[in-house]
């Protein structure tokens, strides 16, 4: 009987994660994509790619219309004092048709984009590899910033800087392969397809900063992955933390804690507290980038919606979302709301022919007959539920009204900036307020 009930356990545990205040989200959908191997999406016939995919300032152009380009040439570059810019490359040989602005689907502004017209699919990498046995550390960083390595976890943070700030400070490297979104399956696929360069990622992220332990976080249960799990035992420094089914923990500090049982204060770095975070899929992009000289120009994605179900899919950065839709025989104009990411955290766009960046994970139809979460919102009732489950114990219906009014000094007194921007306020509001965007102008004007 107590097989049978921890049986039953664990078959919820696969198909829910529980947050405060007694709050469920559904995980069928990851699980129904979880089994979708990779298929690589071909080229569109134009390419746009976003000068700025990363946090810092723009790329700035480093070609003209009319110019050829090369599968992974520099096409926007940075200037070299600049610490938190990376450059942005070309995903195919081709010709420059425009340089113009468009809509960038996670800043909202009008933003610089490269066109770029497709002349074949050909995916020969740009730079020499690299062998970490010749080069030193440094070099292995200015590879890992030349190549425009980003935090594929949503972050977007430029990796040579974080690993520049955590090196020689921190006795833990903490592998976030947490993936919480409900409906987001590419990081798993990940894990289970390309195991050994992403092994091979971590350990040279490891080296790089003198890292001597290596924490494998997943939400995987024991013998879920049995060939990648086979591979981890061979590495004595790497060990499998199988994390409780939570949402909010995927979030970096939230992880830190949740293993190390350190909490990081807000104006501390958490690598001053010994330990640093990265994503699966950023150190799978650093071994493309040291191993075999391949800068970030792909990235694995999840499409999701109601009629295809989850599919993983390999696709170039700057990849517009309706080409992509078309490839799966889900056009864009069968849905009444397309998102770029997760149902939780994904923002909607106004239009299809924008392009997948390196901050997306994932593409998310909604048809008609799926209810517009925030469409007919009425006022807050001051059920509190927000407060309930938001994972920083914030109070956002009372950060709400400050950035009404526009108080920076009340913003400050609520600790606005420690938000996470994790989306479960929005999606458990009876009153169908979106607090998301609120709470990132309220920590914009702080």
């Amino acid at each position: 009987m107590a097989r049978k009930k921890k049986k039953i356990d664990e078959e919820r545990t696969h198909r829910k994660f529980k947050e405060k205040g007694g709050f469920e989200l559904d995980l069928r959908m990851k699980r129904e994509a979880i089994t979708d191997p990779f298929t690589e999406v071909p080229p569109a016939e134009e390419m746009t790619v976003f000068l700025r995919q990363h946090v810092g300032p723009e790329a700035k152009p480093l070609i003209q219309e009319g110019d050829f380009v090369e599968y992974g040439e520099k096409i926007g570059g940075i200037e070299e004092d600049e610490e938190w810019g990376v450059p942005v490359h070309s995903p195919v040989n081709g010709i420059v048709k425009e340089i113009k602005m468009m809509e960038h689907p996670v800043s909202g502004d009008e933003e610089r984009i490269v066109v770029i017209e497709t002349e074949d699919e050909e995916t020969k990498p740009y730079y020499d590899p690299l062998d970490p046995k010749d080069v030193t550390k440094d070099e292995l960083l200015e590879r890992i910033k030349e190549a425009g390595i980003v935090g594929l976890g949503g972050a977007i943070c430029p990796t040579n800087v974080k690993l520049s700030y955590a090196k020689d400070k921190v006795s833990h490297l903490i592998i976030n392969a947490k993936e919480s979104d409900p409906n987001i399956a590419c990081d798993v696929r990940l894990i289970s397809e390309r195991a050994e360069e992403m092994i091979d990622g971590i350990k040279l992220m490891a080296y790089i900063i003198g890292a001597d332990n290596i924490v494998f976080a997943t939400r995987t249960q024991e013998g879920e992955l049995p060939e990648f799990e086979n591979l981890l035992k061979r590495e004595k420094n790497i060990d499998i933390v199988r994390v409780r089914p939570n949402y909010s923990i995927g979030y970096g500090r939230l992880l830190i804690t949740e293993i190390l049982g350190k909490e990081i204060p807000q104006d501390t770095h958490s690598y001053d507290m010994g330990a640093l975070v990265h994503n699966v899929g950023t150190a799978y992009a650093v071994y493309k980038a040291i191993r075999e000289g391949e800068p970030l120009v792909s990235r694995g994605i999840t499409y999701y919606s109601k009629d295809i179900g989850g599919r993983n899919l390999w696709v170039r950065i700057g990849t517009p979302v309706k080409h992509i839709m078309d490839f799966v025989d889900a056009p864009a104009i069968d849905f009444e709301r397309v998102a770029l990411g997760s149902i939780m955290m994904g923002p909607a766009i106004s239009d299809p022919s924008i392009p997948i960046t390196k901050a997306d994970s994932g593409v998310t139809g909604f048809t008609e007959k799926e209810p517009h979460p925030y469409e007919d919102k009425t006022w807050c009732i001051r059920c509190g539920y927000c407060n309930e489950v938001c994972p920083m114990d914030l109070y956002p219906q009372l950060i709400m009204k400050a950035e009404k009014k526009g108080d920076k000094k009340r913003l400050r007194q609520l600790n606005t900036d420690v938000c996470i921007d994790c989306g479960l306020c929005s999606f458990v509001c009876p009153a169908r307020i979106n607090y998301r965007p609120i709470l990132s102008r309220a920590k914009s004007e702080m």
